[in-house]
């Protein structure tokens, strides 16, 4: 008889905690994801923050302060396009590539002066970029933007400097 008793103590004692891990469980779970969200959320703020002098919108900069350089001359560039089409021919983008400058930028009067004796390198970055992308990825305004922004990034890493603000396309054509 003692141990059927010590049995059901022991089967009640072990439901009981049972059912209390279930409550913490569904109490402190929902409020572990609100913290971490919460968490996220700085770190997101914080790393923003930290990078935010990187990131300019260029139509906040004053007209005056721009500079544009033209990486392609008074000419379109042909640029080579990843992949191929179903019929094995590969495609191109024709365009006029240029750079916009901040002239207010700290580094603006001693980086300006290294641009004309790199622009080989700039041509290659735009190059390069162009591989990454499809036909179909660099027609859409997505695609565009995506182009852009990598351009513009890895410009930013070469020189060490945040001075080019923008990259841009005119009169561009896809073969």
């Amino acid at each position: 008889m003692k141990k059927n008793l010590m049995s059901g103590l022991i089967m009640a004692l072990v439901f009981i905690n049972v059912v209390l891990s279930a409550v913490i469980m569904m109490t402190l779970v929902p409020s572990a994801k609100q913290s971490n969200k919460l968490i996220q959320e700085v770190c997101n703020a914080i790393e923003l923050e930290l990078n935010s002098g990187k990131v300019y919108n260029v139509s906040s900069i004053p007209i005056d302060q721009t500079d544009v350089i033209s990486l392609t001359g008074d000419s379109e560039g042909t640029f080579t396009l990843k992949g191929t089409d179903a019929d094995g021919k590969r495609h191109y983008v024709v365009t006029e590539v240029s750079i916009t400058l901040n002239k207010a930028d700290d580094d603006y009067e001693e980086m300006s002066l290294l641009i004309p004796g790199r622009e080989k390198l700039l041509k290659e970055i735009v190059s390069n970029t162009f591989l990454k992308y499809t036909l179909d990825e660099v027609t859409t305004t997505e695609g565009q933007e995506s182009v852009r922004d990598d351009m513009l990034f890895e410009m930013q890493d070469l020189f060490d400097s945040d001075f080019i603000v923008a990259v841009n396309f005119s009169s561009t054509n896809y073969q």
